[in-house]
């Protein structure tokens, strides 16, 4: 295979792994999954069915970018073993871990456990902007650096759910919000004491899926108090059923937000990218789950998973 092919094979996947083909499915699937990863809760069974559809998902849209270029297993798998150790340097921490944990169901849970807490923090912030409280520092630092049109897509969700909040709420409502927020707000620290947690053992199953030690990630200890009153069972329920009320709403807001930005992106681009658009339409659409892959498809994840592993282990031996 000719090195200006093999470029382009990996030029064209790094193209399309940071675009809104790819991006904009993954990321519904991932944020209305997530909602029964909740920290502090094991429901291992369930978990591992949304890693299986998790993974035909990875599977089926990596495999409908090759048949939409034209790019067999067999030459995927030559473009891998030729490559120059500089894939994994061109990838995001976030997509790096969205191609590895498709591979790896203890990565795949920690990241769906920090997906849970994120749009908890962000439905927090959308209440605290509605109020007028400055939300600075709200949600913390992490590995994740979205996208711009993810930034994009969170800025114009505000602006769309505060814009809902004015047009319908009374001044009963409000004031009932209000001191709704005031009390939401206390689980703050919390999530981000328990994010912090859940990226500590993100890292954990990273390093032991390179070293290929098969073990579960024992959760890391609570050294840190979250300063928080004293909170009554029945109040402290209250307040996490009605923050995942509003991460609901959110998430439908995010869903239609990037169902419109799909639509626009397949009307403007030169691209035409016909099996992978189908793909990402019936994900974010319909919330279609994929339920068969071909055998042959699986590869092309197989190959990717073990280039990017290659590359972070010579990496650190070289260090």
């Amino acid at each position: 295979m000719a090195d200006e092919q093999l470029k382009w094979i990996f030029d064209s996947l790094i193209e399309f792994l940071k675009g809104p083909i790819w991006n904009i499915p993954i990321q519904t699937f991932l944020e209305h999954k997530s909602a029964v990863f909740e920290p502090g809760t094991e429901n291992e069974d369930e978990y591992k069915k949304i890693h299986e559809e998790y993974k035909n998902l990875v599977d089926f849209m990596l495999g409908s970018h090759m048949e939409d270029l034209g790019i067999s297993p067999e030459k995927f798998e030559q473009a891998c073993g030729k490559a120059d150790g500089t894939i994994h340097s061109q990838f995001q921490q976030s997509l790096f871990e969205q191609v590895w944990a498709a591979d790896d169901y203890e990565i795949f849970k920690r990241m769906m456990m920090q997906k849970n807490i994120e749009l908890q923090l962000q439905a927090l912030e959308i209440l605290a902007r509605y109020h007028g409280v400055v939300t600075i520092g709200l949600v913390p630092d992490t590995n994740y650096i979205p996208s711009k049109e993810e930034e994009e897509i969170m800025e114009t969700v505000i602006k769309k759910s505060l814009e809902e909040h004015k047009a319908h709420m009374d001044l009963a409502e409000k004031e009932n919000l209000r001191k709704t927020l005031e009390a939401t707000l206390i689980e703050k620290t919390r999530l981000e004491n328990e994010q912090k947690r859940e990226k500590e053992m993100l890292e954990k199953a990273m390093m032991m899926s390179i070293h290929e030690q098969n073990k579960p990630v024992t959760p890391a200890s609570n050294t840190e108090e979250d300063n928080n009153p004293i909170v009554k069972p029945q109040e402290f329920e209250a307040r996490q059923e009605y923050l995942r009320q509003q991460r609901d709403k959110l998430l439908e807001l995010k869903r239609r937000e990037r169902e419109k930005r799909l639509s626009n992106y397949e009307k403007t681009t030169t691209q035409k990218r016909p099996k992978s658009s189908r793909a990402a339409r019936s994900v974010v659409s319909q919330g279609n789950d994929v339920k068969n892959v071909d055998p042959q498809t699986l590869a092309y994840r197989k190959f990717l998973a073990a280039r990017l592993k290659a590359e972070v282990i010579g990496n650190a031996s070289s260090i």
